[in-house]
């Protein structure tokens, strides 16, 4: 089972009195601008734990504007993800008369969806203009396409290695053969590369890897035939 993760990126929006010298714009993670205004907006953009495709339904990412009068607009820009989630938002006041809203993106995780950009759009009528804050969702996932490829070296060895999309990245590699006993004199694996020490035709055959991380296995298979190019047979 993974491992749970938590992640949290904190924009802070001042909304400054008139008159007030503002920071430098490259001390401030979102974008700056002047306003008339005596309170702060603080904008978090935060993951709770990481999703891993193939599971249920959770919560991707959600976005915070917090202790604001008035409450606060929180809205996303999905881009291609905008068939996949859904959004869930809330608006809390509190004691003080101060407002909290939240909006979440809630959505069956997928590979698709690693990498894919999203925007967190915050609106507040002392602003003159919107706030957008990027985050980059990530999903974690098991090797999927394994490819066993040609890896050029200055040594005397034929060497191949196995390359797994996989995230987080494989880190344990296996090298198995129906012909061969691995390793041997002729045949040594160090990590994700295989290397043939000999070229005899002994060694023809097929020759797979099994890529690993934390949530599962890919295995990729590579046909050797002494003086012929090699063939690389992908498996999920």
């Amino acid at each position: 089972m993974g491992s749970c993760h938590f992640i949290a990126i904190t924009v802070l929006y001042f909304l400054l009195s008139r008159g007030t010298e503002a920071p430098a714009p490259e001390e401030l993670s979102g974008r700056f601008n002047k306003y008339t205004a005596s309170s702060p907006v603080n904008v978090s953009v935060i993951v709770d734990v990481v999703p891993v495709a193939g599971r249920p339904e959770v919560i991707l990412v959600t976005c915070t504007a917090s202790r604001t009068k008035p409450a606060a607009e929180v809205s996303w820009n999905l881009g291609a993800l905008s068939d996949s989630v859904k959004v869930s938002t809330n608006t809390v006041k509190h004691l003080d008369g101060m407002f909290t809203a939240t909006s979440s993106l809630i959505a069956t995780p997928t590979v698709q969806m690693n990498q894919q950009l999203v925007q967190c759009v915050i609106r507040h009528s002392a602003m003159k203009e919107e706030l957008e804050v990027d985050h980059k969702i990530i999903v974690h996932y098991p090797p999927q396409l394994v490819f066993v490829t040609p890896f050029k070296t200055l040594s005397n060895a034929e060497v191949y290695q196995c390359e797994a999309d996989a995230n987080p990245a494989a880190t344990h590699f296996s090298w198995n053969s129906m012909q061969e006993t691995i390793p041997n004199d002729a045949i040594k694996t160090e990590g994700n590369k295989l290397f043939f020490l000999k070229r005899t035709s002994e060694l023809n055959g097929l020759y797979t890897c099994e890529a690993s991380n934390e949530y599962g296995t890919g295995i990729g298979s590579l046909y050797w035939k002494k003086g012929e190019k090699t063939k690389d047979y992908t498996e999920l």
